[in-house]
């Protein structure tokens, strides 16, 4: 586990290592001509370093703050969605009479649609090929009305609701049994909208550039405030303190965009598998598929 954690800190720092090396071999320059050319205009207070500093970590928090409340927002209506998937089924079960085949064979429908609209909600979000997966529980005119459509989650989530009221048509359900069902559809659509919101929301780059122009700024006279004081040790500190900001800035980043694919994003696919394997667990299907491990270990 910690090996694999330490993987995934090494692939995230990789690519901040241009900036912190540009910044650590200015540092080098700077106590060259400091100390053996006489540049001593190159000092710098450290006062003055010590407030941007300080600065810095306010906008850099703040930052980061705000990109994993979108992180954990999208992970709490994923969460949500499992909820509401396995609520859906047995909901169906239960105010449906699942001994009669033709209702039977309806519940089972109903099953092999919202998975499918699991997967197809990841695959969309993540802009990858949107039936993957979900192509596997419908038919071939389920397959190729939903391809007609842009958006391939709302159109599956129709039929779900076409199929849920015809059972309703059919007096397979009462009318409030009919209303719970639809209520929790309704939040399913709810958490679509919600995963749309937060994929085309972009984080406001100017922000993001002022940050990172502020920490630009920072790395550039940290050297010329240490020099005079610890002399060569500016280097290794320099080293440091850059490549935590940088650090700090490229988990923000990361972050801030959950449904990308990424290894530290919502585990889409994963989180679509469990529900798979619990709803066809329910409907006691006989093809029950094998779990999918989150991309590099990755635990919630």
């Amino acid at each position: 586990m910690y090996v694999k954690e330490i993987f995934s800190v090494w692939r995230l720092l990789k690519g901040t290592w241009p900036g912190v090396l540009a910044v650590t071999s200015y540092s080098a320059l700077v106590f060259y001509l400091y100390h053996y050319h006489n540049w001593h205009f190159l000092e710098f207070p450290i006062s003055i370093i010590s407030i941007l500093g300080t600065a810095l970590s306010l906008l850099l928090g703040f930052r980061t703050n705000s990109a994993y409340d979108r992180w954990w927002e999208g992970r709490q209506i994923w969460g949500a969605i499992v909820n509401d998937s396995r609520t859906l089924v047995r909901q169906c079960m239960a105010f449906i009479d699942d001994k009669d085949p033709e209702k039977k064979a309806a519940v089972q429908h109903i099953v092999h649609l919202q998975i499918a609209w699991c997967y197809s909600l990841a695959n969309t979000l993540r802009r990858e090929s949107v039936l993957v997966n979900a192509n596997l529980h419908l038919s071939e005119q389920e397959l190729a009305y939903v391809s007609k459509h842009d958006n391939v989650p709302n159109a599956i989530l129709y039929l779900l609701e076409m199929e849920v009221a015809s059972l309703y048509t059919k007096g397979s359900i009462t009318q409030l049994f009919f209303q719970n069902i639809d209520g929790t559809l309704q939040r399913l659509c709810e958490a679509m909208g919600k995963c749309e919101r937060i994929k085309n929301t972009v984080f406001p780059t100017q922000y993001s550039f002022f940050v990172h122009l502020t920490i630009f700024i920072f790395t550039i006279i940290l050297p010329m405030g240490l020099i005079g004081s610890i002399g060569r040790i500016a280097i290794p500190i320099t080293f440091v303190i850059s490549a935590l900001f940088f650090y700090v800035e490229s988990i923000s980043y990361v972050m801030q965009n959950p449904f990308e694919g990424n290894a530290n994003d919502i585990p889409m696919t994963s989180l679509s598998r469990t529900i798979e394997i619990n709803l066809l667990q329910l409907i006691e299907a006989p093809n029950i598929p094998d779990k999918i491990l989150p991309k590099d270990g990755y635990v919630m």
